[in-house]
């Protein structure tokens, strides 16, 4: 159940389980078929970069997923084992101060890891032009497979844009698989309006594009 789970901000020690939650829970996606390296090592070093704010999900002792996942390279077989529950899961950059609650939130954070999501300063031009004043940038929502339908993917968003309106960001903004069913459901059910723009990634799938003002 989603009050199971509690989210708190993430420090570097943490990047991996947020990498392999996210590699698992697209691989499971996609039915087994796995990532190619390079968009693994993409999603680390965006998690790991200076000023991201990247939050995680976790259980308490106690109420661990059955899906416990240390590193990204237990993915490959972890994958095989749940592949048969393969449904959609919500699949999403908030320049974060990052003294503030990092440090008092990872101290009180026991538990497994079972969903992440990042912020980072929103970027025109689709992240190749100059920083967009008031902009927050949602990417790599994931949560865990066998905690799909937990309502912890809500908990993730609600929570980054919390932190996000506190820090003056005004509008949010992200991208995501036009066929990933769940994940549309659950940006629609919070607020988030298509603006019509589309993209094909880099499997050759199409993505839709969300916003919405950081408070509503």
């Amino acid at each position: 159940m989603s009050e199971q789970a509690a989210v708190r901000a993430a420090g570097a020690a943490d990047v991996e389980a947020a990498v392999a939650i996210w590699t698992l829970s697209h691989v499971v996606r996609r039915n087994g078929r796995p990532l190619p390296e390079a968009h693994i090592q993409l999603a680390r070093r965006r998690m790991s970069a200076p000023g991201a704010l990247l939050l995680l999900a976790r259980c308490p002792a106690g109420a661990e997923s059955e899906v416990r996942i240390d590193s990204a390279a237990d993915v490959v077989t972890t994958a095989a084992d749940v592949a048969d529950t393969a449904a959609d899961v919500a699949g999403a950059d908030v320049t974060a101060d990052p003294g503030d609650d990092s440090v008092a939130d990872r101290a009180a954070a026991p538990g497994v890891v079972v969903g992440t999501i990042l912020g980072v300063q929103g970027l025109d031009q689709d992240g190749a032009g100059p920083p967009v004043p008031g902009l927050l940038h949602l990417s790599l929502l994931s949560v865990a497979p066998d905690r799909w339908g937990q309502r912890i993917g809500r908990l993730l968003v609600d929570e980054v844009l919390d932190r996000a309106s506190a820090r003056g960001f005004e509008q949010a903004q992200l991208w995501t698989h036009a066929d990933n069913l769940r994940a549309n459901r659950l940006y629609k059910a919070i607020g988030f309006r298509r603006s019509g723009r589309v993209r094909i990634d880099d499997w050759g799938e199409l993505l839709v594009h969300y916003r919405r003002p950081v408070r509503i």
